[in-house]
């Protein structure tokens, strides 16, 4: 790199060359498949995007991106000019002149240099560009259709009219992790204010106080008209007026922090209604829409499309629905995963789909809403859906299970075992799939974002993923608990259903206790017999029966939670666990609420995972030798 080395100016290069390079593809993922030549008003944005690319590369010194654009933006030159007619053969050659500029900025985003290993590109553009007759220098411009160019003013002037500014991810994650703090502020004021709102009918004792004072007037007088009967009662009755009258004295002062506490009152009203507006703006900055992530998805579909042989129709809805940038970015590569096994192995080749009286081309949909607090997004494909006997085969072929323990498992276990560490069907490895790799990355990193994913399959319709994710990474929307004296939180969007433990609904299925809920039973899980403190009490030191059973899992896989007491909703702010509880298994984090006590939160995934396995191996409360050691909490 030849360019400045401040980071900002990068940043802001990376981000503009980032947008140009998706106007182009997004652009030509619409005009690949269109047939003669191409809409002119098209034609010049691309050009416009290569030209603006190469200019700005140029300014930063990056010759690699400068080269490429340039003849890019050559080859583009001669089709808008009708010298050279869409072939997919400059279809190819425009991806992949694409292709290479996003792997060069790629490179300078990490901290490396651009790679010089281009020749192969440049000569393809060179050789496409001679076809038109001539080659190098961009030409003038033919005379654009009037109506299409009116059509490119407009889109220009729309882009222009929704300004932006580019913030760095660094400071929008500073912003909201300085909002979270005053989310946590603003709770433990609200506390406080909770706290001292007795005192606000400081004007009611004060009313009691005078009201006592004239009763203690009328006890003197009735005194004095008896004293011969009373001689001591007067002097008693004197020195309790005085005393009152001193309490009076300083009442009044007091009078005036009755009114000083309605108006903290009000202030905590505004101030709770001041901050949620602005951690929610915040939040705002780092949303974007999943078209963002599904643009990218067109291109992967068109590719593996070709690549295997398997025609494909590719429909995308939803793609409006706001997600946190953070959670988009890593969202890519999962998707990209599940979209390119759906085509490989989902869908059948031609001829199978023929055979089994389907259309020829495959239909894959995907789909993204909002649902509650959560994003749902669905991949579905209608394929030949995943067989629960092969899976049962290859999992005990592959050493996962025993044959004894895949016998056990129902068609929809056997169906999710798509998502163990290393597992595959795939006879061969391909350059799409068969590594063992893929859907194993897709379940870790969509736990790691705090969301969930499960499968409906029917063997010869197809599949479906469903993904559900938390719009936010900053923020939890948590359900507080509490076993015994202990609070935990755990993510709404994985909250099933809460059930009432009434008598009868616990039982026992070999040995193991298990909730019955709709007449189906699940395993039945408890905090104490899970965790243990360091000083060997157990966590929470459950207070006897417990009273409500949080349902979480997937569907026809739930586990149920024992709780003493259910505390109510709350929004946390997320804070990473101390290096102690690291590696613990299920818990997701830390978070400290408004009375500034620490509530750890639970991940119910793992804590089933690790709950459920402590339960088959049989371990009893501090027996941890079949399942190795049980946490330490300090």
């Amino acid at each position: 790199m030849t360019g400045n080395g401040n980071e900002d100016l990068i940043a802001d290069y990376l981000g503009e060359a980032h947008d140009y390079l998706e106007q182009l593809n997004t652009i030509l993922l619409e005009l690949a498949d269109e047939d003669g030549a191409w809409p002119s008003d098209r034609v010049n944005e691309m050009f416009r995007s290569a030209h603006s690319l190469k200019g700005l590369s140029a300014c930063f010194g990056f010759e690699s991106t400068n080269t490429i654009t340039h003849h890019l933006e050559s080859l583009l030159s001669k089709v808008r000019e009708g010298r050279l007619l869409p072939s997919s053969e400059i279809v190819r050659a425009l991806f992949d002149a694409i292709d290479c500029v996003t792997s060069l900025t790629a490179a300078v985003a990490a901290g490396g240099e651009e790679s010089a290993s281009n020749t192969l590109i440049v000569d393809e553009l060179l050789r496409l560009c001679n076809t038109a007759g001539e080659a190098g220098a961009v030409e003038g411009v033919v005379e654009i259709d009037p109506e299409a160019e009116e059509g490119a003013k407009s889109r220009m002037a729309q882009a222009e009219a929704n300004e932006t500014v580019r913030v760095r991810m660094e400071r929008l994650d500073s912003m909201v992790n300085l909002t979270g703090e005053l989310v946590v502020a603003r709770s433990r004021f609200q506390l406080v204010a909770e706290r001292m709102r007795p005192l606000q009918r400081l004007d009611e004792m004060g009313l009691a106080w005078r009201e006592a004072t004239a009763s203690m007037e009328d006890l003197r007088e009735l005194a004095q008209s008896h004293s011969h009967d009373m001689e001591r009662l007067p002097a008693l009755v004197d020195r309790m007026s005085e005393q009152m009258q001193r309490f009076d004295s300083r009442w009044q002062d007091l009078q005036g922090t009755s009114r000083v506490l309605r108006d903290l009152d009000d202030v905590a009203y505004d101030l709770d209604s001041v901050v949620g507006g602005i951690h929610e703006a915040v939040l705002q900055l780092r949303m974007v829409p999943l078209d963002s992530v599904f643009r990218r998805l067109q291109r992967v579909a068109r590719d593996t499309s070709e690549t295997v042989g398997k025609p494909i129709d590719l429909q995308i809805s939803g793609g409006d629905t706001q997600i946190d940038k953070r959670v988009a970015d890593e969202l890519i590569n999962p998707l990209v995963h599940m979209l390119r096994n759906s085509i490989d192995h989902g869908v059948e080749s031609p001829e199978g789909r023929r055979a089994a009286g389907k259309y020829e081309r495959g239909e894959i949909t995907i789909k993204s809403f909002q649902r509650g607090s959560s994003v749902v997004i669905e991949i579905r494909d209608d394929g030949g859906g995943i067989n629960p006997e092969r899976m049962t085969k290859k999992v005990v072929e592959m050493g996962i299970m025993s044959a004894e323990e895949a016998a056990a498992m129902t068609a929809r276990d056997a169906q999710r075992q798509i998502f163990a560490p290393g597992f595959s069907t795939a006879s061969e490895v391909t350059e799409v799939s068969g590594r063992g790799m893929g859907m194993d990355i897709v379940a870790s990193t969509i736990k790691g974002l705090r969301g969930s994913i499960e499968l409906d399959s029917v063997v010869g319709e197809g599949t479906c993923f469903t993904i559900q994710l938390p719009p936010s990474m900053s923020i939890l929307a948590s359900l507080l608990i509490e076993v015994g004296d202990t609070m935990f939180a755990l993510p709404l969007t994985e909250v099933r259903e809460i059930v009432e433990l009434t008598d009868g609904r616990v039982q026992t299925v070999q040995t193991r206790p298990v909730l019955v809920v709709r007449e189906q039973p699940m395993p039945f899980v408890l905090l104490p017999q899970t965790y243990r403190f360091a000083d060997g009490v157990l966590a929470g030191e459950a207070k006897g029966t417990p009273e409500h059973a949080i349902v979480f899992g997937y569907a026809g896989n739930e586990v149920a939670l024992g709780v003493d007491r259910l505390v109510g909703k709350e929004d946390l702010v997320i804070k990473p666990l101390c290096a102690e509880l690291t590696a613990v298994p299920g818990l997701a984090g830390m978070a400290i609420r408004g009375d500034g006590k620490v509530t750890l939160i639970l991940d119910p995934s793992g804590f089933a995972d690790f709950a459920t396995s402590r339960q088959r191996l049989g371990c009893k409360d501090g027996d941890v030798r079949a399942a190795g050691p049980v946490p330490q909490l300090a």
